[in-house]
């Protein structure tokens, strides 16, 4: 079942409420996406050109985050130099507020200026969207992997896996048995409308398949699958706001381990709300993205995360993977037989990559390996270096082989 989490109104904040949702505007250049440009725009960085911002009316909104004590005064300062109050949304197992607001002509650099001077741990950037990290076509990874197609290991139900990303189709024959509760951070009227990646991601952790070929790396886990991705410009995509309602719900039911198979710009919100997510002992590992780009992307770049890349049966990374510094571990991710909605079918990306890392890392949670720091010095431990010898910006430490269950 899905359920809609209610946007948390500060009675401080008297200003005018927008809509509630980023995407349900349309119609007459309502709510459309367009590429960074404009002055406000410059901290989308080296991948601005291929990762947008969330739009209104053409104008750019930008996420205001911090402290919930600090809220009322970063909308007062901000709307008094004459920015457009939005929505707001509240994170209170982040302990972090979200504003949403239209600069309205204020230069970004003033409107931190202002913060700086009247809520000094609250921030402004760029409403950033975030893009499924997928690409398009054996069954091989198991065994790539170390483990027996369809004899993997059964995890206890106590433990508790996230996944960030779209509507899990949870009637899926390898869904079916699995243990799976099902959250929308989305609002009223929104859908996800790729409902193939969500269910491809959650049977690659929870599937159950005799045959092994849709059986998932960390099956008998139970899986909170949090929707956060709806129609943004042609395909489907995720914000800063709804990622942030999406890890609180996560940290909220006590999840140790988040897979997140999507990629978009550095944003320092983004990085903001994913570090409480660590400092609250979530294991949290991404995709490093399908862009060919050597510039880092969020979430996989960001220090408190886990980066995964894809590489294929003959051990060679994915043409389409990005590369950098921030690459930390491989696993298959090319020509993966994964589930879809009606089904099963090939598909290539670092979006099916990261999942077997979460599956193993699930099973290393099991065994008690609590901290990211721990989780990242047993992984580095299991792989095996495909690069020119330790870590290496195309792959990382390398493959992550399974040390059993």
């Amino acid at each position: 079942m899905r359920y809609l989490i209610a946007v948390a109104l500060l009675a401080v904040v008297s200003l005018a409420a927008a809509p509630a949702a980023v995407a349900q505007t349309n119609g007459s250049g309502n709510g459309r996406v367009l590429q960074s440009g404009g002055s406000n725009d410059r901290n989308l960085g080296a991948s601005g050109r291929k990762y947008v911002a969330v739009t209104r009316q053409g104008r750019t909104e930008y996420v205001v985050l911090g402290p919930r004590d600090e809220a009322s005064a970063a909308a007062r300062a901000l709307t008094a130099a004459g920015a457009k109050f939005l929505r707001q949304r509240d994170y209170p197992n982040l302990d972090r507020h979200a504003l949403i607001f239209d600069l309205r002509g204020v230069p970004l650099d003033q409107a931190r200026r202002l913060l700086a001077e009247n809520a000094p741990s609250t921030f402004a950037d760029v409403h950033a969207i975030y893009r499924y990290a997928q690409g398009a076509p054996r069954l091989y990874a198991a065994a790539l992997v170390g483990q027996t197609e369809g004899r993997g290991c059964t995890l206890p139900g106590s433990l508790r896996i996230g996944q960030i990303d779209g509507t899990v189709e949870t009637s899926h024959p390898a869904l079916r048995g699995a243990d799976i509760v099902a959250h929308s951070v989305l609002a009223a009227g929104e859908r996800s409308q790729d409902l193939n990646h969500g269910t491809s991601v959650a049977a690659l952790l929870v599937g159950q398949d005799q045959s092994g070929a849709l059986a998932g790396y960390a099956t008998g886990a139970r899986l909170f699958a949090a929707t956060a991705f709806v129609r943004e410009g042609r395909s489907d995509g995720a914000d800063v706001e709804r990622i942030g309602a999406a890890l609180d719900w996560l940290i909220g039911n006590r999840v140790r381990v988040i897979n997140m198979s999507f990629a978009g710009p550095v944003n320092r919100a983004l990085d903001d709300l994913l570090g409480a997510s660590a400092a609250r002992g979530a294991v949290l590992i991404a995709a490093a993205g399908n862009g060919g780009s050597a510039a880092p992307v969020y979430p996989a770049a960001a220090q408190t995360v886990i980066a995964v890349t894809a590489i294929d049966a003959r051990l060679r990374r994915y043409r389409a993977a990005n590369t950098g510094p921030y690459i930390e571990f491989a696993a298959p991710g090319v020509d993966l037989y994964v589930a879809t909605r009606n089904g099963g079918s090939y598909a290539s990306g670092t979006s099916y990559a990261a999942p077997i890392i979460s599956g193993l890392a699930a099973r290393l949670s099991a065994r008690g390996v609590s901290s990211s720091g721990a989780m990242r010095a047993r992984l580095r431990a299991q792989a095996v270096d495909l690069g020119s010898g330790g870590r290496d910006t195309a792959f990382g430490w390398g493959l992550v082989k399974s040390s059993g269950c």
